[in-house]
């Protein structure tokens, strides 16, 4: 009898609860639903290579819509007109986006970034406009502004066709990705995993209450060879030349570790953070003018007169050329029927190899170019892989152009002798890039061995994973003999102690180099130098290359930036002035509150 009742109750209560309650628990599941707002999570720290932060995160808001379907049109109009003067953004782009949110039935960020001023204004009409608030994300943030901008890149909002492609791996179609440089290359790595709030909503959008916390997951940091204190030596070069114009490589000569990566103009990395960069138009810009224009990798310039340590590597080591002999410069070589000027009108006098190179005399090397020979040089072109990529891994980079009897044949140009003694002081159609040149510098300073330019030291590892650590990448090998090396590094030693780098001179530190001034017929010639350097007694530790775009003579406008960036390196002279953080950035925490924010 008992549980003939207990069935009866029971039989009612589901008739109560399915058909005669149905209407209301009907109009309470319509009233509440969830929703899940993303955080985005803070991406890995890029450190140089003694730990100071070049790429950090900062805690920011962001202003998310919860869509109500019951919301009429014109509160969506009125809605967004009161946000287009707080955020001083076009009231149509804000509608559409709120009727994106309305149609999709799902949450969706209005604005990012906001400053501390917008986010308290904000938090002022919620009360007003229930399906508002505010979601606390990380940013990223480049403390240094354009320090090093091209080397460690920006960050961007994701395109459509990206987005199809990544959101396999949880990209949202307003995610940021690495665009340039390190930011994209360690994309992956860099990259954490989103945090996301569940909520409960009511019918007008407005939080009920929080169901669930999902943390995020920090990125993985990127420790780089770049060495701060010389990096910002070689950017503060840039920024002082006339033109502001140019590029400073700085390589490890012993593994080819990037000490050094500056190409001006620059560019500020955090201006990338409020805009979309797909929105501009580059394709009317001239590339070169265009400050992601990476000089770097991606310039062509003749070398000019650096070149002339190739063509004395090729002429003593082939036996072509004799150190002792002397040759006069009157200040002009004929051949023919044309005249070739030195770039000492008044002439040099007697030289031999040594007063040559030291004082970068061209009617030697013109006479030498002759003795040697155009296939020769040529050759040693390519030995130094000249008309190669280096294959750093970055993107746009240039191979440059070779310029020789062989490569001429191939293009269909016809081989004279004025061709090889412009070949011999590194005009004509020879380009280079200035990465190209600190890779010569390189392999000059270790006696032969050409290094793949690298910019990574370690990724931090995965829970229970390990460090990944880049190898040093052999691309090429000078072969010479010793005598060869001894006798470059003699006139090497006197273009700065006697020569045309005398500015590059150091007090205790040994350095060897070459200036180079390329002509341009387009403008104002460019200014080069090559150098490395090393204390006394010990195997060189830095090379460099600097070129100063329409910067005239490389003694005036390229060797003080050199001598600034070698004295960084071994932290002499002149003393360092930037303050560097003293501790490790602040780790954000996802699940922090402010105020009534997520």
């Amino acid at each position: 009898m008992g549980f003939f009742i207990i069935s009866v109750v029971m039989i009612l209560r589901l008739f109560q609860m399915q058909i005669l309650e149905r209407a209301s628990y009907t109009l309470a599941a319509e009233r509440n639903r969830t929703e899940m707002v993303y955080q985005t999570a803070p991406r890995g720290i890029i450190y140089d290579r003694n730990g100071v932060p070049l790429a950090t995160n900062e805690p920011v808001f962001s202003l998310i819509y919860l869509p109500s379907q019951s919301t009429t049109q014109s509160e969506l109009n009125r809605l967004a007109d009161e946000l287009s003067r707080t955020l001083r953004q076009n009231p149509e782009d804000i509608l559409a986006k709120l009727e994106q949110a309305r149609s999709a039935r799902t949450a969706l960020r209005i604005a990012e970034n906001l400053p501390v001023p917008v986010m308290f204004r904000l938090s002022e009409l919620k009360p007003f406009y229930p399906g508002i608030d505010l979601v606390l994300e990380a940013r990223r943030y480049y403390p240094f502004g354009s320090f090093a901008s091209h080397l460690i890149g920006y960050m961007g909002k994701i395109n459509p066709r990206q987005w199809v492609r990544l959101k396999a791996r949880n990209y949202r179609m307003d995610s940021r990705i690495g665009r340039l440089g390190v930011e994209s290359v360690f994309e992956r790595q860099l990259r954490g995993t989103d945090g996301a709030v569940k909520i409960e909503v009511d019918a007008h959008g407005k939080i009920q209450k929080i169901l669930r916390r999902l943390p995020w997951k920090d990125g993985r940091n990127v420790h780089l060879t770049l060495d701060a204190i010389v990096q910002k030596a070689a950017d503060e070069g840039l920024s002082r030349t006339s033109t502001r114009r140019g590029a400073v490589v700085a390589l490890d000569p012993s593994n080819g570790d990037i000490l050094a990566f500056a190409a001006a103009p620059d560019f500020d990395p955090n201006q990338f953070l409020g805009a979309d960069p797909f929105s501009l138009d580059y394709s009317t810009f001239v590339p070169s003018s265009v400050p992601e224009f990476d000089r770097a990798i991606s310039g062509l310039y003749a070398p000019g007169s650096i070149f002339k340590t190739i063509v004395s590597v090729a002429g003593i080591n082939e036996g072509k050329l004799d150190p002792s002999q002397i040759v006069f410069c009157p200040g002009y070589f004929r051949l023919g029927r044309r005249t070739f000027l030195c770039w000492n009108h008044r002439g040099h006098g007697n030289v031999d190899f040594f007063t040559g190179l030291a004082e970068s005399c061209d009617v030697y090397f013109y006479k030498m170019g002759l003795v040697i020979g155009a296939d020769l040089i040529e050759k040693y072109e390519k030995i130094f892989h000249l008309g190669k990529k280096t294959g750093i891994a970055l993107k746009g980079e240039e191979a440059g152009n070779l310029f020789g009897p062989e490569t001429s044949m191939q293009e269909g140009k016809t081989w004279v002798g004025g061709n090889t003694l412009n070949l011999a002081i590194g005009q004509g159609r020879l380009l280079v890039t200035p990465i190209q040149m600190a890779v010569v510098a390189a392999a000059l300073a270790n006696h032969g061995t050409l290094w793949r330019p690298q910019y990574l030291r370690s990724i931090a590892p995965e829970s229970n994973g390990e460090i990944l650590r880049q190898s040093p990448q052999q691309i090429g090998f000078v072969r010479a003999s010793k005598k060869t090396w001894n006798l470059l590094d003699q006139a090497m030693a006197l273009v700065v102690a006697s020569g045309t780098a005398r500015g590059a001179a150091i007090k205790g530190i040994e350095v060897w180099g070459k200036t180079g001034t390329a002509q341009n017929s387009s403008g104002k010639d460019h200014a080069w130098f090559i150098a490395f350097a090393a204390k006394p007694g010990q195997a060189p530790s830095i090379a460099v290359s600097v070129l100063v775009e329409n910067g005239g003579h490389g003694a005036s406008a390229a060797v003080p930036i050199a001598r600034q960036v070698i004295a960084a390196a071994f932290r002499v002279g002149k003393k360092i002035q930037y303050q560097w953080p003293k501790s490790s950035p602040k780790k954000i925490d996802s699940s922090a509150v402010k105020g009534e924010t997520l």
